[in-house]
């Protein structure tokens, strides 16, 4: 039984959702769908990346995931299925795959789209996406929507710098989540001229103060026990987070 996921920044007051699963019901009958997020900021395709990118591998081989945080939607941007990692992906080319794909991956362009039928230009979620993921569920071939390409989109901050971290996600708890992984952070960080000793969890530190520690994505995260690092730091998404030197609790 195939598993199709739902990663939007539709919410849950329109109706939105429900016309995507409507769609899912009808054409993927027996598939399993499963919502990740909704709740996504209004095109904020840096946070979907980050939500897809740090939850898609815990799903079973072959999953669909569907992703439709597309505020160029009826524009230039093309529509792309990702195979990687033994996952499916479809949804806009604008760098909401930027964590799940890398140069191993394989991507199709969907081009095919009179395929469907008359597609609304701003509802592509419905009338294009969801009818792509569930072709995919029913086996059929990715190559059918359209020809082998290349991923285009990207983050705002691009590509990380060896031996340098970028704050790409703030948590709903206001932890500052870096790209910075465990092998390249030594034991402190630096962030928006603070230095911080990697320490193992919260407890490692009194309440309200800083701490810098190896998080679930293995990753450096930046946190304020009993707090939050993002109003504390007021350091945004694409602040640099580096190797740092001597640290106590931070400085």
């Amino acid at each position: 039984m195939a598993i199709i996921t739902l990663t939007t920044d539709f919410g849950t007051r329109d109706g939105y959702v429900g016309a995507l699963k409507g769609v899912l019901a009808r054409r993927a009958q027996d598939t399993v769908l499963v919502d990740i997020a909704h709740d996504i900021p209004a095109g904020d395709i840096a946070h979907a990346a980050w939500v897809v990118g740090t939850s898609a591998n815990e799903f079973p081989y072959g999953t669909i995931h569907l992703v439709i945080v597309d505020p160029g939607v009826g524009g230039a941007r093309r529509g792309v299925i990702i195979s990687s990692s033994g996952q499916w992906y479809v949804g806009p080319d604008n760098g909401v795959f930027a964590y799940v794909a890398d140069r191993r991956s394989s991507a199709w362009a969907i081009e095919s789209t009179h395929l469907l039928g008359g597609a609304s230009r701003t509802f592509h979620g419905r009338d294009v996406f969801a009818p792509v993921a569930a072709s995919l569920s029913r086996g059929e071939d990715a190559a059918t929507w359209g020809p082998a390409t290349q991923l285009t989109g990207e983050l705002p901050w691009g590509a990380r710098p060896e031996r340098e971290g970028r704050v790409v996600h703030v948590d709903r708890f206001g932890n500052l989540i870096s790209d910075l992984p465990r092998s390249e952070a030594g034991t402190s960080v630096t962030i928006a001229g603070r230095t911080l000793a990697l320490v193992g969890t919260y407890e490692d530190v009194a309440s309200g103060e800083l701490l810098a520690y190896i998080g679930s994505a293995k990753t450096v995260e930046i946190a304020v026990r009993d707090g939050r690092a993002d109003r504390i730091l007021e350091a945004p998404r694409g602040t640099a987070v580096r190797p740092g030197g001597a640290a106590g609790p931070y400085r």
